[in-house]
């Protein structure tokens, strides 16, 4: 069977930009897998770090099982991502263990540096894993191949300068997101977080208008748009057409 990887920083933040993809692919026989970066260690008023981090990684683990499918946590800590030789390795080490045929992560350009520094290591990663003389310091196996990379669109939908991001085609999601806001509730820590910190309070209603606003894009309901990674190395053709059909619209 082959396997998909969804790589976010946060718990939750795969829930909120691709869950209805994975799910959609979960309905075609693709196993799913979701990594976070960190393990949320900041977001709560109360707990300890360690406290909510247990927590959000449960959190994560129901999320994934919601599709039969897998939670991987790297081992980064949030607030802290960047791109060193540690979070590199952290990166490849999920790689190399899942060993993907399709990868998803964070746009490049995003609102949160956590964000973006997630979405360059594994970019990189998703490349150096089958590289054999690449030391990750523990025992890892090579991946077999380079995998199919996308970039899912950025929290809010626009890069850091209030500017849409360019995407390529979207997913039509709408026969899924009951599911996608199933994945999401899971992350209830998540919510008490973001109506403390940001007074906000909307969780599953902002997922819903995310989704309904690239949904408009291709003429569906509900979507969710990306950007495939078409660098050297990678595979050029489309995979997500070829397997979803007429639910991946491209746009123009």
């Amino acid at each position: 069977m082959d396997r998909v990887l969804a790589f976010g920083c946060h718990p939750d933040d795969v829930e909120f930009m691709a869950a209805g993809t994975l799910a959609l692919l979960s309905e075609h026989g693709y196993e799913i897998h979701i990594a976070t970066m960190t393990g949320g260690e900041v977001g709560h008023p109360a707990l300890s770090s360690q406290e909510i981090r247990a927590k959000r990684l449960e959190e994560a683990k129901a999320s994934a099982e919601i599709l039969g499918g897998h939670y991987h946590y790297a081992g980064g800590r949030d607030l802290e991502v960047e791109y060193s030789t540690v979070y590199r390795k952290l990166a490849t080490r999920v790689i190399r263990e899942v060993d993907p045929l399709i990868v998803f992560t964070h746009a490049p350009s995003d609102y949160l540096i956590d964000h973006e520094e997630t979405s360059r290591l594994v970019r990189n990663a998703a490349f150096i894993a089958p590289i054999p003389l690449y030391d990750c310091d523990v025992s890892t196996k090579l991946t077999d191949c380079i995998p199919y990379l996308y970039y899912w669109n950025a929290f809010g939908l626009v890069d850091i300068f209030g500017r849409p991001i360019p995407v390529q085609f979207g997913i039509d999601i709408s026969s899924v997101i009951d599911t996608k806001e199933k994945m999401l509730l899971c992350h209830e820590s998540q919510r008490e977080w973001l109506a403390h910190h940001s007074k906000w309070d909307a969780y599953t209603n902002n997922m819903r208008e995310f989704s309904k606003k690239d949904g408009e894009r291709i003429g569906a309901e509900y979507g969710e748009c990306f950007i495939q990674h078409l660098g050297e190395g990678h595979p050029k053709d489309n995979i997500l057409k070829e397997i979803l059909g007429t639910l991946c619209v491209e746009l123009d």
